[in-house]
């Protein structure tokens, strides 16, 4: 009676050891279900889902070991491996690819996504993915009004198609913002100002005269913690804009993954990485692996008017974002 006894409570701190440990590792693999996913710390660890895999991991291990020695630590450690598996699987299942691109057909849409770092990236290198992808939607972050011209200029150098040019300065005032590129072939456009004010730079604009989709270029603040309630305005902000707009396509540098709440993606939106097995590859930083890294930049559509074919996710010399490409075809 008195070893029984005794081990009544080591049974009962080893089944709370477990369930805590287990509770844990949950919220650290997937704050979002408790709505944490937007509040520090969660908001900058989300992010990075392989490594939290892989930490939760190592963890496990770790408890393992004690269990060697302490069998009453092993169910904690199989509860935590249980967690990293998961979520190792959901995000192999987003897709870890570099991607593809099919061959065009008539009617896609091509749309490149590059952040050009303060427009620093290689120019020739930016203007080269266009024009080699037959981009017809350009969006470039952290670019200057004569850097985005130039590029446009180089794309009609090698490959005689034009591109009109759209532009947003960071808070309505400066330099640097986000540009927008749109072909010719999709007839005239226009720009609008349905993020006039923003702190950083959205660029949309509609055709004049074609059948061309409404446009929006993206840069949306950064969850630093002195802008963490711009952020978590602006990424909800353009998610409804693509909801709302029918047949659009928006694409750029979101500063938040498919894992934070602002891209709850509302309506028919619907992301071309996740819909194409790279929604989990790494866009920055690029001193990574990919594998990695956080995929902030995306290529969104409305999903009643557009499917996702293929994207690649490509390296740009010059800047800490890689580059995104994504075809999208119109829906039947």
């Amino acid at each position: 009676m008195h070893r029984a006894s005794a081990s009544r409570p080591r049974r009962t701190a080893g089944a709370l050891a477990t369930a805590a440990l287990g509770a844990a590792a949950v919220v650290v693999a997937a704050p979002g279900w408790f709505g944490l996913a937007g509040q520090p710390p969660f908001v900058w660890a989300v992010p990075f889902r392989v490594p939290l895999g892989l930490g939760l991991a190592t963890v496990a291990g770790a408890v393992g070991l004690v269990g060697l020695r302490r069998r009453g630590a092993l169910p904690a450690a199989a509860a935590v491996a249980a967690v990293a598996v998961a979520s190792l699987t959901a995000t192999a299942h987003r897709g870890l690819s570099a991607g593809e691109l099919p061959p065009a057909r008539d009617g896609d849409l091509t749309v490149v996504a590059s952040n050009v770092l303060h427009a620093r990236a290689d120019r020739g290198a930016v203007a080269s993915l266009v024009a080699d992808t037959g981009a017809q939607v350009v969006s470039l972050p952290e670019a200057t009004r004569a850097y985005a011209e130039d590029v446009a200029a180089r794309v009609e150098a090698a490959s005689g198609r034009r591109l009109q040019v759209f532009f947003a300065a960071d808070g309505g005032e400066g330099r640097e913002g986000t540009a927008l590129l749109v072909a010719a072939e999709l007839g005239e456009y226009r720009q609008t100002d349905d993020f006039a004010g923003s702190p950083t730079a959205v660029t949309t604009a509609v055709p004049v005269d074609g059948d061309g989709p409404p446009l929006a270029a993206v840069h949306t603040s950064a969850p630093v913690p002195e802008l963490l309630g711009e952020w978590s305005r602006e990424v909800p902000a353009v998610a409804q804009w693509c909801a709302g707009h029918p047949g659009a396509l928006v694409a750029g540098d979101f500063n938040a993954t498919l894992d934070h709440p602002g891209l709850g993606l509302p309506g028919g939106c619907v992301d071309a990485g996740a819909s194409t097995g790279t929604g989990a590859r790494g866009t920055w930083p690029v001193d990574v692996p990919a594998l990695l890294g956080a995929t902030i930049d995306h290529a969104l559509a409305d999903g009643s008017a557009w499917s996702a074919v293929g994207t690649v996710v490509r390296e740009v010399p010059g800047t800490d974002h890689r580059a995104l490409v994504a075809r999208w075809r119109p829906v039947p």
